[in-house]
């Protein structure tokens, strides 16, 4: 009864409220009406054989045979270690009205994004049908959880005055490198700070880079103004460490990605500039576009399994669409 007044709310506002509105309202409902059918819940800790944290050991195995990125493997077990601390119930107790609380609570708590709303639904979705495939459960909890629309938005890359100012206010030569060397990769951070020295064939100006999803091997270019800044880096360095880019002092351990963000971060903010390292990704791709390299051959570049993906990183310049509307209709 209490799902049917919900959805019966949300149903008769849904043309007056915008859908961050909608979704706010049922967060609202679902924080206060949780728990009115079912008056006494279990609110002790499970302590006995904690079935769920050997299910979840079970569904990450099972990813990692999928060739799913450490990482995300990592955003998975983060995300039901969570849920279950959260709800605290036992897996066969957890019912779709649970999980509409906690979703409720943690964005409300936590005032995430819709966007990352919907990727913890996802992956708790995810993790509920594959218990549910595997006999661990009877039924899905999950199976009733709506998507969450999220409203689409272009996110812009880099202009060319925009590289260019981040480059005049580096303070090293590596971090120059480093910017050069993601555009031209159009490589995910995790792919470029696992690279070595000897990965990269000066001679033919190319990279294989290791991909973090898939796990496949593809290989990359390197412009020329990417292998002079290559080769200046490199050739300043007087340490034996095999890492392509290293912290600037002793003991020179390889960098990491966050010491990568953080450098971005610091140049975007004295150049007035959003910059961060998936943005050079972003960036490369949609100059590909705008200068006629097909879509399956950037897909290919970026390591992509399916178009529509390598379609969310390309953004089409208005300028190029009044260009052709003025060329082919006008």
């Amino acid at each position: 009864m209490t799902e049917k007044l919900i959805q019966n709310v949300i149903v008769a506002m849904q043309d007056s409220l915008t859908d961050e509105q909608l979704q706010k309202l049922e967060n609202v409902l679902a924080i206060n009406l949780h728990g009115m059918e079912v008056r006494e819940e279990c609110t002790q800790l499970v302590t006995s054989e904690r079935h769920w944290e050997r299910i979840l050991k079970l569904y990450i195995a099972s990813k990692r045979l999928e060739n799913c990125a450490e990482s995300t493997l990592l955003a998975y077990n983060r995300c039901i270690t969570l849920l279950f601390q959260g709800i605290n119930k036992k897996i066969h107790e957890i019912t779709t009205n649970d999980l509409r609380y906690y979703l409720a609570i943690y964005q409300e708590q936590r005032k995430i994004s819709l966007a990352y709303l919907e990727t913890l639904r996802h992956n708790i979705s995810g993790f509920f049908s594959w218990a549910t495939d595997e006999g661990y459960i009877n039924r899905n909890p999950a199976r009733r959880l709506k998507r969450v629309k999220v409203p689409q938005k272009i996110k812009k890359p880099y202009t060319a005055e925009e590289r260019e100012h981040l480059k005049d206010v580096a303070k090293t030569e590596r971090d120059v490198a480093i910017m050069e060397l993601l555009y031209s990769t159009a490589g995910r951070i995790g792919e470029v700070v696992a690279l070595n020295r000897d990965d990269v064939d000066f001679v033919n100006r190319e990279i294989i880079i290791y991909g973090q999803k898939g796990k496949k091997e593809r290989k990359v270019y390197l412009t020329e103004g990417c292998v002079y800044h290559l080769k200046k880096y490199l050739e300043s360095r007087d340490d034996n460490n095999q890492a392509l880019f290293v912290r600037g002092r002793k003991p020179y351990n390889r960098l990491g990605r966050q010491a990568i963000q953080d450098m971005l971060r610091k140049l975007g903010a004295e150049a007035g500039v959003h910059a961060h390292p998936h943005k050079f990704r972003r960036t490369l791709l949609t100059d590909a576009g705008a200068r006629g390299v097909p879509l399956q051959e950037i897909q290919a570049y970026a390591g992509h399994a399916k178009s529509d993906t390598t379609m969310l990183y390309v953004s089409v310049k208005q300028e190029s669409v009044k260009a052709s509307f003025m060329r082919l209709i006008a």
